[in-house]
């Protein structure tokens, strides 16, 4: 075998050689593009799992924070129904197993909720119609409604009025008569902010 043939063998052994190589690595970048893919979709799936995890646990935050605010009104009203009993705030705080700084909070709260509620209920009010023909005084004179020929029978008799007739503004304010009420010997017209 002469020496060209050598080299010439030697190249076809060292291609073939260079070939398996290529080839292994070629089989090793395909597991590598495998195990990267597969990866990158596991990591798209815990990111998915993650949200809607936390979008659960925060509506189940939500309902919890619902329902303990309801239960604790709910507890609030028992405490300020205890109370109404004229019992010492002590005394309730032992019959209910609360102390007495929760007795006095759950007061205050129940207050709270319920000065919230009326305040609510006025700014939805509609406002009131007025069933009473007004006129507008005229400059230098003073407003008077038919309110106080109207409902000055029902004053007389002891008798509240069906309806209502709101004054003008600043004008007096007609309160139905009640049986034994101060108010009733003098008359039902009070100066406004005078009830109470």
């Amino acid at each position: 075998m002469t020496q060209k043939q050598r080299r010439s063998s030697s190249a076809v052994k060292a291609r073939e050689k260079a070939r398996e190589k290529a080839a292994r690595f070629r089989e090793q970048e395909d597991a590598r593009l495998l195990i990267a893919e597969k990866a990158i979709l596991l990591q798209e799936t815990i990111d998915d799992f993650d949200a809607e995890t936390e979008r659960r646990v925060a509506k189940l935050r939500e309902e919890r924070n619902g329902q303990l605010a309801e239960k604790r009104g709910q507890l609030d009203a028992l405490v300020v129904e205890m109370l109404d009993t004229e019992i010492p705030a002590e005394q309730a705080s032992e019959r209910l197993g609360m102390s007495v700084h929760q007795v006095r909070a759950a007061k205050k709260s129940f207050d709270q909720a319920v000065a919230a509620l009326a305040e609510q209920s006025t700014d939805d009010a509609p406002a009131p119609e007025s069933t009473a023909t007004t006129s507008a005084p005229a400059d230098g004179e003073e407003g008077t409604a038919d309110s106080d020929t109207d409902d000055a029978p029902a004053a007389e008799t002891g008798e509240a009025s069906a309806t209502y007739n709101f004054p003008p503004p600043g004008g007096p304010v007609t309160v139905p008569a009640q049986d034994g009420s101060p108010e009733n010997a003098e008359g039902a017209t009070l100066p406004p902010g005078s009830a109470g």
